[in-house]
């Protein structure tokens, strides 16, 4: 959407959104939320529409009482006709849906799927990677494996870890502090294994909250196997960019908070990827059935701000903005209105 000016009167603004209803330009009127001064921008839908709209906007600025802008009712007529013909498309959506054979009905929704929402009712991968998570987070000694008495075995702990994250510590060690001693080997697995492993038991109850939510609403909607991708190139993306940025050592203090690293842990990028599509998709696709509150896409994207500052520690802050990034990528590339 883009902002294409602002007025200070409410009820200009709605006037102004419902002539521009009438011209079939998806427009609307938001306060800037000052409480002492309010302003409501006026907000255009389609990058198409804006030229359009901003020379309207200067004309409506001149006369805003014009007879022509009396529109309200055949604004409504317009917006209740949408509604309608909504509704009747996905009344015949559903109704095809219902005279398919199963084995069919299961082989669509794919990568548009919005149309056959509540198509699946089980959450087998979200389940699958919760499950997953909790058992080699716990069997990983959550990013902290005791180390056998013995150096030349390895504990149950130290096997888990070494063989989850990003590189094996033996590698590590042996190629001289070498970040991808273990890809090099053909353990490509690895860019997405890490998403198992978990710092401790609040990081691990964290992302799985995180997952479970965002993930079964997409699963429901997608089905199992757009999730498995979406998953897969979120954690893949975040994962890259994580062991692209440079190390700790290499950046000044006040950067260190962004810094790479080999051995970061946890389905932060999954979650984020998760999130970006959930996002960025209903803003694409109006008739999108899943729609975030504002309240939760503030609190997401403070957090990832609020990481990048350093004051929670060591935080694989690369791994949420790939995964964010893959996530906004996948929400254009499966809507229909790109």
């Amino acid at each position: 959407m883009r902002r294409i000016g602002s007025l200070e009167n409410e009820t200009l603004a709605h006037r102004f959104c419902d002539f521009l209803v009438t011209l079939s330009i998806d427009a609307a009127a938001d306060s800037d939320g000052a409480p002492e001064s309010p302003r409501w921008d006026i907000w255009i839908r389609e990058e198409k529409d804006v030229e359009e709209a901003r020379k309207q906007f200067a004309l409506f600025e001149q006369s805003p009482d014009s007879e022509s802008y009396q529109v309200k009712s055949k604004a409504d007529a317009i917006r209740n006709e949408r509604v309608n013909h909504h509704q009747r498309k996905i009344a015949e959506q559903r109704k095809l849906q219902r005279s398919m054979p199963a084995s069919r009905r299961s082989a669509m929704g794919g990568l548009g799927g919005a149309g056959m929402a509540g198509r699946q009712q089980r959450i087998p991968v979200v389940i699958s990677v919760i499950v997953l998570s909790v058992i080699a987070s716990y069997s990983g000694g959550f990013g902290k494996p005791r180390q056998s008495l013995d150096s030349t075995q390895l504990t149950t702990e130290q096997s888990v870890d070494y063989a989850l994250s990003f590189v094996d510590y033996r590698d590590y060690v042996e190629s001289d502090g070498d970040w991808f001693a273990s890809v090099r080997k053909g353990e490509v697995w690895r860019f997405i294994t890490p998403m198992f492993l978990h710092a401790d038991p609040l990081h691990l109850a964290f992302n799985m909250i995180w997952i479970f939510l965002l993930g079964s609403a997409i699963e429901r909607l997608h089905g199992s196997i757009f999730l498995s991708i979406l998953l897969f190139l979120s954690q893949l993306a975040g994962m890259m960019l994580q062991v692209s940025l440079p190390g700790a050592e290499s950046l000044p203090p006040i950067l260190q908070a962004v810094a790479g690293s080999p051995f970061a842990i946890g389905a932060s990028g999954a979650v984020y990827g998760l999130f970006g599509y959930l996002w960025i998709r209903p803003q694409m696709d109006l008739s999108y059935p899943i729609r975030m509150s504002q309240g939760n896409v503030m609190l997401m994207l403070a957090w990832l701000v609020l990481c990048m500052t350093g004051m929670f520690g060591p935080i694989a802050n690369g791994a949420h903005l790939g995964g964010l990034i893959a996530g906004v990528i996948a929400a254009f590339l499966t809507s229909s209105k790109r």
